[in-house]
């Protein structure tokens, strides 16, 4: 197994894109973004294979619900620039090629052909301008065929300078990125876009275009970012963004825990990994009135708040014997979901009836992101060990 070390970048600004750190991993080949929002984009991205049996779902124990019928590897650790990684997605452009965003250290790493001799990692990051714009980073979504990914932070706290020089506590929200491995280097210098209403923002999801959901535990809301057009690479004009926050107080935000939410493009409907109110949650953004315009308003957007949105409990994790539902993910026509607390992972189909469960005896605190590969494996981050780890069905 080999590794590519990349130094991370000190200096403010950096964009060095020299070919010895950067062609070893492949990039989409189209990075136009089409802004027209579009409800019924296609987000499967997941082959066809039909990974159920009678008995249950081979990658999690077809029905055992044990570790012993399954098969667990290490594919990432700390060696790689693993610094607690709490979320992990493959790009959907760009097959086997996996990103992860790290909380300690502002950064992300990359990798791919995992679980192979020929396996690559390197670490994106920037110790001046990650303390901004990739603080603490919790959750991470990549658009399909935008050229873009967006990223939120559980940040409440001055990131660029104290007060009152520096940016004001509640300042945060996500940002855009390109989502080409080429370039991206997870600085300034290599953001698109970022708009500021969502401190301690512990989930977003990709609807279509530069849409995406964002977890708001600072407002314990459900906050749709979109972006529009972007201001290019290294830019600062944000003005167009429209910001909608839905469901104020309706969910319940966990600190130091992810808590993930998916885009249902079929139902232009949005899952929630509710963690503090243990449930899992759909709202209709179709639903509600606006309530008018909220503040402060730091990127001089279009800022509202939807008020009287459905948002209904699928999954009370008391019935299935959940306690703090963190990972989320739908796949295969079936909704995942991992639990912080007692490290079991769930799926239910999508009306919410439990099909199968893996209980891996994990410490507690160990599961929050998950993702699928293109062969149906299922990847996870282990928090607590700083560990990516893959999980097979049994043979």
């Amino acid at each position: 197994m080999r590794r590519l070390s990349i130094p991370v970048f000190i200096a403010l600004f950096a964009c060095n894109t020299g070919a010895s750190d950067v062609d070893t991993l492949e990039t989409e080949a189209d990075t136009d973004v089409d802004t027209d929002v579009d409800t019924d984009v296609d987000t499967d991205t997941d082959t066809d294979t039909d990974i159920t049996t009678p008995d249950g779902i081979p990658v999690l124990g077809d029905g055992s619900h044990s570790l012993d019928n399954v098969i667990v590897t290490e594919v990432l650790s700390a060696s790689d620039g693993l610094a607690l990684p709490r979320d992990l997605e493959f790009h959907p452009d760009v097959p086997g090629q996996l990103w992860i965003v790290n909380e300690l250290d502002n950064n992300t790493v990359l990798a791919e052909s995992l679980g192979t001799d020929d396996q690559l990692s390197l670490v994106r990051g920037n110790f001046s301008d990650g303390r901004h714009f990739l603080a603490k980073p919790s959750a991470l979504a990549i658009g399909v065929g935008t050229g873009a990914m967006a990223t939120i932070h559980e940040e409440d706290d001055f990131t660029q300078g104290q007060g009152p020089f520096g940016t004001p506590e509640d300042f945060m929200g996500p940002t855009l990125w390109t989502s080409d491995a080429m370039v991206f280097r997870a600085d300034h210098a290599t953001h698109l876009d970022m708009l500021h209403n969502s401190p301690n923002g512990v989930g977003i999801a990709w609807e279509s275009a530069n849409v995406y959901w964002v977890f708001d535990g600072y407002h314990n809301s459900l906050t749709r970012y979109d972006f529009r057009d972007d201001h290019g690479l290294g830019g600062s004009d944000h003005g167009d963004g429209i910001v909608k926050r839905f469901a104020a107080g309706d969910v319940s935000y966990v600190s130091d825990l992810s808590s993930h939410i998916a885009w249902d493009p079929a139902a232009s409907a949005l899952y929630i990994a509710d963690s503090g109110n243990n449930r899992i949650a759909v709202l209709d953004p179709l639903t509600g009135s606006n309530a008018g315009q909220i503040g402060p308003n730091y990127d001089g957007t279009d800022q509202s708040e939807i008020t009287g949105s459905d948002i209904v409990t699928l999954i009370d994790g008391g019935d299935v014997g959940m306690l703090l539902p963190s990972g989320l993910e739908i796949y295969d026509g079936m909704l995942w979901v991992s639990d912080n607390q007692n490290s079991t992972i769930f799926a239910f189909d999508m009306d919410g009836n439990l099909i199968d469960y893996l209980e891996t005896g994990w410490p507690a605190g160990t599961l929050m992101g998950m993702a699928f590969d293109p062969d149906g494996r299922l990847f996870v981050v282990d928090t607590l060990e700083y560990k990516v780890l893959m999980i097979e069905a049994g043979q």
